[in-house]
């Protein structure tokens, strides 16, 4: 396991997803909460104090090793149609994962960058409470221009974190609870050009951050690279010794709509470059039908 403090490099090695039985909801059973308390305790998290995100530096942003290493945020073309899904299970690189997703498809291109930033202001405050940013300064942490198509376009966004549901389970258990990326927002401005918000993230995500289950990444590298190369990095930082990763199981894990798997291994060749390029990776290369890494 790497240290936190460094910027470029996984907060933990791949290990057996939390069981999303731990998860709060409203159907939540009194074993279920003491379940999950146990865990919480087990992790140094008092369950019941205010729970809070351990404070990252502000050099990196952070993200759960099961969104990770999953599809919940895709690479298809720009112009292609979001599809919208419907208890859908979604390709995750381990078996022993299973992650259920319901609501407009969510891309690497805007919506995992805007997520992550949000997370950024969310760390300051206890999980539940609102966090407050304007959409001024949101284009600038995520590297975007300040104009009106791009506050329109981090609106857009956020009505798509909140419109989900992501359940996380391990699969022997046969039970999970659901939320969402964002679990609610308010907004200030004139009818829906609003320019100050007020979001709030659900206190149960800090599950899956719990025992060092996360990964953070190197941000000004990350926001530059192509898309493919942010969920290549999120494969790779996510683990303290990567294994090789075949083409195929990376093309899943993206949600890729490439229609050739000539052009495809073109895509991540460019990709392992674009790492190689901005430090976010030592080498990285690919060899007959694998993606090889170098940290």
């Amino acid at each position: 396991m790497t240290n936190k403090g460094n910027q470029c490099a996984p907060t933990g090695e791949a290990r057996a997803p939390v069981p999303a039985l731990l998860l709060a909801g409203s159907t939540e059973t009194n074993l279920d909460r003491l379940q999950r308390e146990a865990f919480l305790r087990g992790k140094g998290i008092d369950p019941k104090a205010p729970i809070q995100f351990d404070i990252w530096p502000d050099e990196v942003r952070e993200i759960p090793n099961d969104y990770a290493r999953s599809a919940i945020f895709t690479v298809r073309n720009k112009k292609e149609p979001r599809q919208s899904l419907q208890n859908s299970i979604l390709f995750h690189t381990e078996k022993a994962v299973k992650v259920t997703f319901t609501g407009i498809e969510l891309r690497a291109d805007d919506d995992e960058l805007v997520w992550q930033q949000i997370l950024n202001y969310a760390k300051h405050y206890p999980l539940g409470e609102p966090v407050e940013f304007n959409l001024h300064q949101l284009c600038k942490d995520i590297g975007w221009s300040v104009n009106a198509r791009n506050y329109e376009r981090l609106r857009i966004c956020i009505t798509r974190l909140k419109a989900n549901e992501i359940k996380v389970e391990n699969a022997r258990l046969g039970k999970g609870v659901g939320i969402s990326l964002i679990r609610e927002y308010e907004f200030d401005g004139a009818g829906d050009k609003g320019t100050k918000y007020r979001v709030w993230i659900h206190p149960n995500l800090i599950i899956l951050f719990a025992g060092k289950n996360s990964t953070r990444i190197a941000w000004t590298q990350y926001r530059e690279v192509t898309p493919v190369a942010r969920r290549l990095y999120d494969y790779l930082a996510s683990h303290k010794q990567p294994f090789p990763l075949h083409l195929d199981t990376f093309y899943q894990m993206c949600g890729s709509s490439c229609d050739t798997p000539r052009k495809w291994k073109q895509m991540v060749q460019q990709a392992c470059l674009k790492l190689v390029k901005t430090g976010m990776v030592k080498k990285a290369w690919v060899r007959d039908d694998s993606i090889f890494f170098e940290r």
